[in-house]
């Protein structure tokens, strides 16, 4: 996420990762605390969309966008509300393809899947 405040908009001198700009004095802590935790809320939105929780990714982007306004963040926003707009079961976490939740509890089980069934590399 390249869009990082790299100068300070009071003066317009260069910031280093000091908190404090060093020609005018303004202190920028908690700003980049509330970037910082924007992009931990993006993080886990991306996270939550990978398995398919869309309301939980939805709610995320919005806490994210709150604190700053990312460009990725805006555009995952725009592909919920467009994909939500196109599919109206999109909105809670996606179950897999043909498993049963009997079939989910034996593939938690290592112990339960023989060694000819297993992928070992060589």
């Amino acid at each position: 996420m390249s869009e990082l405040l790299d100068r300070c908009p009071a003066c317009r001198a260069r910031l280093a990762e000091a908190a404090v700009c060093p020609r005018c004095g303004c202190d920028f802590s908690l700003v980049r605390q509330a970037m910082g935790q924007a992009a931990r809320l993006l993080e886990q939105a991306l996270c939550s969309l990978a398995i398919g929780d869309r309301v939980a990714a939805r709610r995320q982007v919005g806490a994210s966008l709150a604190l700053h306004r990312w460009r990725l963040a805006e555009a995952i926003r725009s592909f919920l509300d467009t994909a939500a707009d196109t599919d109206p079961t999109a909105s809670g976490p996606a179950q897999p393809p043909g498993l049963l939740a009997a079939d989910l509890q034996g593939a938690s089980d290592p112990t339960s899947i023989r060694e000819e069934d297993a992928y070992l590399p060589a």
